[in-house]
């Protein structure tokens, strides 16, 4: 199936929950994050989800995270939305938020980290498929920042659904999940 079209279908099924359908879902989403091994996770890039696109609520992830693991640092980004790029910046309590003009929740100010330090990617995402590869929004963003992450670095995509059956087309700029969150099981995928 087509991208364009998946991207559309998956925008619909996510509008199409209930309130109450979400909230159960999420629970269910933050028992599967609540199992994962954070051992070995310093700095953890987490998004802040955008109104008006039915997107897991993250906030549940980050007030679990900063209660049962203090000593894990947030990051969040601030897009560069002309050229299609991210700054990661340590998120505290106190770290400044606005909406840029595309709707998202980002930092103002604040402490910036490299790519490379970062140990734990959460991914936004509308589709998936058998094989980690993720169809996000379009613009590239995540991928141009997933490219400069340590090898090392897990991925982890969030999605109220299952994958879809058949692999997407790809291209040498896609970089896969190694796992997706869903309110049934957590999806691993090979390297």
């Amino acid at each position: 199936m087509e991208k364009q079209l998946l991207r559309k279908l998956y925008l619909e099924k996510r509008k199409s929950l209930t309130p109450q359908e979400v909230d159960q879902l999420s629970t269910a989403i933050l028992k599967q994050f609540q199992s994962l091994d954070f051992q070995s996770v310093k700095l953890l890039h987490t998004y802040y989800p955008i109104a008006g696109k039915f997107e897991f609520n993250t906030q549940i992830l980050t007030e679990w995270l900063r209660q049962a693991h203090p000593e894990i640092m947030l990051v969040l980004s601030k897009s560069d939305l002309q050229n299609h790029t991210l700054q990661h910046i340590i998120w505290e309590r106190e770290t400044p938020l606005a909406m840029n003009q595309w709707g998202i929740t980002e930092p103002t100010d604040g402490e910036t980290v490299a790519a490379t330090e970062i140990d734990m990617v959460l991914i936004p995402l509308l589709a998936y498929d058998l094989d980690g590869n993720r169809i996000g929004y379009g613009k590239g963003f995540y991928d141009r920042f997933l490219a400069d992450c340590k090898p090392a670095c897990l991925k982890v995509g969030i999605s109220f659904f299952a994958p879809v059956d058949e692999s997407f087309e790809t291209n040498e700029h896609d970089i896969p999940l190694d796992l997706c969150l869903t309110p049934e099981k957590i999806w691993h995928f090979k390297k």
